[in-house]
């Protein structure tokens, strides 16, 4: 802001105080205009912030969804390959020439939710909803990990019988394939249970 003194200069002590009055109410009042512009900023950064935030969990819920229709049938696979490796181990051979296994693999986001953080808008939103958006995304990452711990013992399996004819596999190998099996049906059922979790939390957030 720049200040000037009168045109006609200051001649008495009257024209010094009204100059005075004239400069403080012109700093007041580009102070509260400077106030309001930041007030409505911030304010369209958390509207902008919330309503991806809520179109994020929106998406996640759908894509969740979707993975958690499927673990039937991921299920149904693993009790086979479990047969099977059963059925290995006893007698040397199996009716089962085929296996399919396969692990969610659900895409949960997590862009609008850390962009809400770097921006500063969480900085700016009443802690209750801050609240509750953080603890749906720490649910979201705890399945986000069971899943890819999912998917790391998915490819211990497939590498174990994946050589070529499963039904030839050493004994030793269908040991060790019956171990993964039994792995990924206990976290497959903690992941369901989490997934369940998680699509009520979102549910509850998107409220």
């Amino acid at each position: 802001m720049d200040i000037h003194a009168p045109h006609g200069g200051i001649h008495s002590w009257k024209d010094f105080w009204l100059h005075l009055v004239t400069i403080t109410a012109g700093v007041l009042i580009a102070l509260s205009l400077e106030g309001a512009r930041e007030s409505l900023h911030n304010r369209a950064l958390v509207r902008e912030a919330r309503a991806n935030i809520r179109r994020e969990i929106a998406d996640n819920l759908k894509e969740l969804d979707g993975e958690l229709r499927g673990m039937p049938v991921q299920n149904e696979h693993l009790d086979n390959a479990l047969k099977f490796a059963d059925e290995m181990l006893a007698t040397g051979h199996s009716a089962i020439q085929k296996l399919e296994l396969n692990a969610s693999n659900a895409n949960l986001r997590t862009a609008s939710w850390q962009t809400a953080d770097r921006t500063g808008a969480l900085a700016h939103m009443d802690y209750g909803e801050v609240q509750k958006y953080a603890d749906t995304y720490s649910m979201q990452e705890l399945y986000a990990v069971t899943q890819r711990r999912v998917v790391q013992q998915l490819a211990s399996a497939l590498a174990i019988v994946s050589s070529g004819d499963p039904t030839r596999a050493a004994r030793a190998d269908v040991e060790q394939f019956r171990h993964q099996v039994l792995e990924m049906r206990g976290e497959i059922y903690i992941l369901e249970k989490l997934g369940q979790g998680l699509k009520d939390g979102y549910r509850r957030t998107l409220e």
